[in-house]
């Protein structure tokens, strides 16, 4: 990595304290959210020094710290590369640096964890489901009739939800996986080669692009507007690079919250079918409309049969720790995919599938309180961020888990890390883009209880105005540099 390239990805790293300090924390931040990954050869100290405009001392006590932690590993001849510290040592402020790691790792330490959206198991319907499905669980070990395509039970009740929504579908055309991110690699495996483009939205949930990346595929991302989807651009950008796969999110889109209408899914549609693209959309929030109205027909309503594959989860009924999705596309393609999933020895898990199936079954309940919940935290989060962050702004999505918000200037990495300091977590904008976009922005999940956002967005408060005395600071002493929104 060049020291410019390094300097683009630090963006604004100054804030209060010690500027060795400050530097070692926003590496740590590009570690933990991927941008900087195990075995990257970072820019020798003196040259890195040069590019911003320190002292050599300041970057050599910065990497000190950071091979101190492990974060770092140098080697004579090789130079020093991104390692990965031992899990024992990771805490609320040295997080681990895996790109999956922020999905899953527990909030112990934090005030408020606004860098994922998982959304919580409903307990008394999930205690009651566990203590029925044992028999069940045996005669699906005992037939082996679940292997490789899924649990013949679930698969019919999913194929039967979608017929319920005016999509028919037989159960062939259902394979199970281990969720939507699981589908989602499943179907590059299926359809794109290593070096090839592979279209997307930007911005687009992290583990899109982490999965894009470690396929060895390129992601080729097309910009959405304050509105929604630019139709004419994805048709243009379809004809140009003629894709083998494009992923889509028309439901209440992550993280902006936008859904696609009836007219731009039609028009997708019939470009990707002369381009020959398979559209993958992804429908895991679809069920999470939280106002009013009906939803758009899906898109593959408006495709014939094997040009459009839907990958969702189980995770609106059953919050996220049940590992549970499924992928519905032509019959031929999801024996491909079932012979794929069985060869990598990826299948979802049976007692997963068992417990999934008898939730789906109180579907209807358990989404209402879903949605209850969701509608209550989004304007818990709305009404806190208009109190303490009024020059914030934001559309108020009616559906999904979460705001996109404009900070008003380019201070989302600096926030990130000033917000590690009131133990407040949050993933920076630019883990939602490619080439360090989206700096002015922040994904701020409404999935956590009402006490948990309004603390949360009070301590978000005290670290954006630590930011904007750090970046005046910076204006009077770098004039060249002065933000708009902090002069």
């Amino acid at each position: 990595m060049s020291p410019g390239q390094m300097g683009r990805l630090l963006g604004d790293w100054r804030s209060r304290g010690p500027a060795y300090d400050a530097l070692a924390r926003r590496v740590r931040i590009l570690i933990r959210e991927g941008q900087l990954s195990p075995d990257t050869r970072v820019p020798p100290e003196r040259a890195l020094a040069g590019q911003l405009g320190i002292s050599r001392t300041t970057v050599t006590k910065a990497y000190d710290m950071l091979r101190a932690e492990g974060r770092l590993r140098s080697a004579r001849g090789s130079g020093t590369v991104i390692a990965l510290p031992e899990p024992t040592a990771d805490g609320p402020e040295t997080a681990s640096p895996c790109p999956a790691a922020q999905w899953c790792r527990p909030a112990t330490g934090w005030a408020a964890d606004f860098a994922s959206d998982l959304l919580p198991v409903p307990d008394e319907h999930l205690g009651r489901a566990l203590d029925s499905i044992a028999p069940a669980v045996a005669r699906a070990f005992a037939d082996r009739s679940h292997e490789p395509y899924g649990l013949p039970e679930l698969r019919r009740a999913v194929a039967d939800r979608y017929t319920a929504r005016g999509l028919p579908t037989s159960p062939a055309q259902i394979l199970i996986t281990q969720g939507a991110g699981h589908g989602w690699q499943l179907m590059l495996r299926l359809r794109a080669r290593p070096a090839q483009r592979v279209l997307i939205e930007s911005p687009a949930a992290p583990h899109v692009m982490d999965a894009i990346w470690l396929h060895g595929a390129r992601p080729w991302p097309v910009g959405l507007g304050a509105n929604g989807w630019h139709i004419e651009l994805f048709g243009a950008a379809l004809h140009q690079t003629r894709p083998q796969l494009a992923l889509l999110t028309p439901d209440f889109q992550q993280p902006t919250g936008h859904v696609m209408q009836t007219e731009e899914r039609r028009l997708l549609v019939r470009t990707a079918l002369r381009t020959g693209t398979l559209l993958v959309a992804d429908e895991s929030a679809a069920d999470l409309r939280l106002d009013d109205g009906g939803m758009p027909e899906s898109l593959a309503a408006h495709a014939p049969e094997g040009t459009v594959a839907l990958i969702d989860s189980a995770r609106a009924v059953t919050g996220d720790g049940v590992r549970v999705g499924w992928i519905r596309a032509a019959t031929s393609t999801v024996h491909r995919l079932a012979v794929l999933n069985s060869g990598l020895g990826t299948t979802c898990s049976v007692p997963d599938q068992v417990l999934a199936a008898r939730l789906m079954a109180s579907a209807d309940e358990l989404l209402a309180g879903r949605r209850a919940a969701l509608r209550a935290g989004r304007a818990a989060l709305a009404s806190a961020l208009d109190r303490h962050l009024p020059s914030w702004r934001y559309p108020l999505p009616s559906g999904g888990t979460t705001l996109w918000v404009d900070l008003g200037a380019a201070v989302s990495s600096a926030l990130t890390t000033a917000a590690e300091r009131h133990r407040v977590h949050l993933l920076s904008g630019p883990r939602f883009g490619t080439g360090g976009t989206y700096d002015s922005r922040l994904r701020l999940p409404f999935t956590l209880d009402e006490h948990t956002l309004r603390d949360g967005v009070r301590r978000l408060a005290r670290a954006f105005d630590e930011v904007a005395r750090t970046s005046e600071a910076g204006a009077t002493e770098r004039p060249e540099n002065r933000s708009p929104v902090f002069a």
